[in-house]
């Protein structure tokens, strides 16, 4: 009888543990806010790409980043034609396509990313796609930036994709 009483107070015991964690503990994920439509969604996986049409080369852009603990890596990124906007410093290749890749990896604390219908931009996880330039008005700023929660609150969020 005995071990059973014991049993239970370490059942009661590791449970109590396990709320505490899921309230108290932090850990940090990638969020995507929207302001002006006070819209939230997070991406659970520790890579995501960025894709979009340069408004003055008319060509695809790509940008891929990775979460390190509570910062964003740019890790690398993919054009056809230097321009506006090209980074300054990384590694460069040139593609058999046509296009340029760079290895940037660049520390980054949020990235704010305005979108419309005409730069087309997409956030791409794995192999599934956002048009997130389909969901929100014209102009909108999408800020991206690691957060800390408790896993209660983080999975009280909606997945983004």
């Amino acid at each position: 009888m005995k071990w059973i009483q014991g049993a239970a107070f370490a059942a009661l015991f590791g449970l109590a543990g396990f709320l505490a964690s899921c309230l108290w503990m932090t850990f940090p994920y990638i969020i995507i806010e929207v302001k002006e439509q006070n819209f939230q969604c997070k991406i659970t996986q520790k890579t995501f790409q960025l894709s979009w049409i340069h408004s003055v080369e008319k060509t695809a852009w790509k940008e891929r980043y990775i979460q390190d603990k509570n910062d964003l890596i740019l890790a690398a990124t993919q054009f056809v034609s230097f321009g506006a906007g090209t980074p300054d410093q990384g590694t460069l290749t040139r593609q058999k396509d046509g296009s340029i890749h760079m290895q940037i990896n660049r520390k980054m604390k949020e990235l704010n990313w305005v979108i419309s219908r005409r730069m087309q931009g997409k956030i791409e996880i794995a192999d599934r796609v956002w048009n997130i330039y389909q969901d929100f008005p014209d102009y909108s700023t999408v800020h991206i930036s690691i957060k800390k929660d408790s896993l209660w609150k983080k999975r009280g969020l909606n997945d983004c994709l």
